[in-house]
C-alpha cells in the first residue's frame, strides 16, 4: 500500500462533512474495503441466483442471460476505457477467438467442454497480450482503428474457404459434446442451452468478473493506470513504466471478453463469423457507452438494455436507428451514461439532504 500527501484526495472529515484533511492518505486496497466488497459480492451473488424463480417468461430470461454474457465483455471494455482512456473496437477478436476455440476443441478434437473452456480463455487472453503488445503504444483514434483492424482480420480468416474444415467458413461450426463426463459445472449441453439453467453459471462469472475488476481498479496497479491516463509523460518522468501497466489493463480486458466468448459458445452450441464481426464490436461499445463506463456496473446495464432493445425492435428493422438516437442522447445529455447519470443524481440528493439536516440542526 502506498500513500499520498495530496489533500485534494483526502476522505471526508471526521464530522461527516465532505472536505479536505491534511496528512497522509492511503492509496490502494484496504482490508476493510476488501472485506466489505466481498460481503456485498456474496449477497449480490446469492440474490442473483433466485432470478430464474422471479422471471417466469422464457423470453425475458433469455434476454437476461444474453445481456449478462454481453455485459461481461462490455465490463472489460469499460474497464480499459475508464482506467486507461483507451477505446477498443477489437474485443471481438478475443470474444470470437475463444468461442471458436471451444467449438474446435470440442467438435474437432474431442476435448471435454470444461478443458476446452479453460484453454479457450487462456488462449484468448494470450491473444490479447500479443495484440496489445503491438497496439498499446498508440492512443486515441489510432488505437481504435488498430484494434478494429485486428478483429476484422480474424473475421476474414474465419471465412476463408481453405479453412472450411476447421472454422466452417460462413456456415460456422457447432459445439458438440455429450455424456455424463461431458458437463460444465454439472450442466449438460441441453441445460446450458436453456436460459434458466444457464443463468447461474453466467451470473457467477459476471459477479466474479466485476469483483475482480473492482479489486484491480482500487489496487495500486489501478491507481497507476489512472495516473498514466491523466498524464502519461509525467508518470514516465516520475519513474513509472507506462507500457507494461497499459498492456496489463488490455490483457485483463481481453480476459473478460474471452470469458464472455466461452459462455456464448456453451450457451448457443454454435459459432459463426458473426462473433468476430464489426456489428458485435459496435454493439458492445455502444452498450458500454450507453450504460456508462465510469462505474463498473454501467456497461452491464448498457448490455442488458441493448439486448432488450434488440429483441424489442430487431424485427422492425429499426434497431440501428433507435440505438443511434439513444447514443446521441447519452453522449450529449448523459456523458456519464445511464448509470452515471442516476448515480450523480443520487449523490446530489444525498448532499442536499445532508445540507438540509445541517441547516435544521444549527
Amino acid at each position: 500500500m502506498t500513500t499520498t500527501d495530496d489533500p485534494a484526495v483526502a476522505p471526508p472529515r471526521g464530522d461527516g462533512a465532505p472536505g479536505r484533511r491534511e496528512g497522509r492518505v492511503a492509496v490502494g486496497l484496504e482490508r476493510r474495503a476488501v472485506l466489505r466488497a466481498l460481503a456485498v459480492a456474496v449477497v449480490i451473488l446469492v440474490a442473483g441466483l433466485f432470478v430464474p424463480d422471479l422471471i417466469t417468461s422464457s423470453y425475458y430470461m433469455g434476454v437476461a442471460a444474453d445481456g449478462v454474457v454481453l455485459g461481461i465483455m462490455a465490463a472489460g471494455i469499460g474497464f480499459l476505457a475508464h482506467r486507461s482512456g483507451l477505446i477498443s473496437l477489437g474485443h471481438t477478436a478475443f470474444y470470437g477467438g475463444s468461442a471458436y476455440g471451444v467449438a474446435i476443441f470440442t467438435t474437432h478434437w474431442g476435448w471435454s467442454p470444461t478443458t476446452a473452456a479453460v484453454v479457450a480463455v487462456i488462449g484468448g487472453t494470450l491473444l490479447a497480450v500479443a495484440i496489445g503488445s503491438l497496439v498499446i503504444r498508440i492512443t486515441g483514434f489510432g488505437f481504435l482503428m488498430l484494434t478494429l483492424a485486428f478483429g476484422q482480420a480474424l473475421y476474414a480468416l474465419s471465412t476463408l474457404t481453405s479453412l472450411r474444415d476447421v472454422t466452417g467458413a460462413f456456415d460456422g461450426i457447432s459445439v458438440v459434446f455429450s455424456g455424463e463426463s461431458q458437463k460444465v459445472a454439472g450442466l449438460t449441453q441441453a441445460q446450458l442451452g436453456a436460459p434458466d439453467t444457464f443463468w447461474p453459471l453466467a451470473w457467477v462469472c459476471l459477479v466474479l468478473v466485476v469483483l475482480g475488476l473492482w479489486l484491480v481498479g482500487r489496487s495500486r496497479f489501478g491507481v497507476t493506470l489512472e495516473a498514466i491516463r491523466e498524464n502519461e509523460e509525467r508518470a514516465r518522468f516520475s519513474g513509472y513504466n507506462t507500457y507494461l501497466p497499459r498492456l496489463g489493463a488490455f490483457a485483463i480486458s481481453g480476459f473478460c471478453a474471452s470469458i464472455a466468448g466461452v459462455l456464448f459458445a456453451l450457451k448457443a452450441s454454435y459459432v459463426s463469423p458473426d462473433v468476430l464481426g464489426f456489428q458485435l464490436a459496435g454493439d458492445s461499445l455502444v452498450a458500454t457507452i450507453v450504460g456508462g463506463f465510469t462505474i463498473l456496473i454501467g456497461p452491464v446495464v448498457g448490455a442488458l438494455l441493448y439486448i432488450y432493445a434488440q429483441g424489442r425492435f430487431g424485427d422492425t428493422g429499426n434497431l440501428e436507428l433507435y440505438m443511434g438516437l439513444a447514443l446521441i442522447v447519452v453522449v450529449i445529455f448523459l456523458p456519464g451514461g445511464v448509470v452515471g447519470f442516476v448515480t450523480d443524481r443520487v449523490v446530489r440528493l444525498r448532499a442536499r439532504l445532508w445540507r438540509g439536516r445541517k441547516g435544521a440542526g444549527s
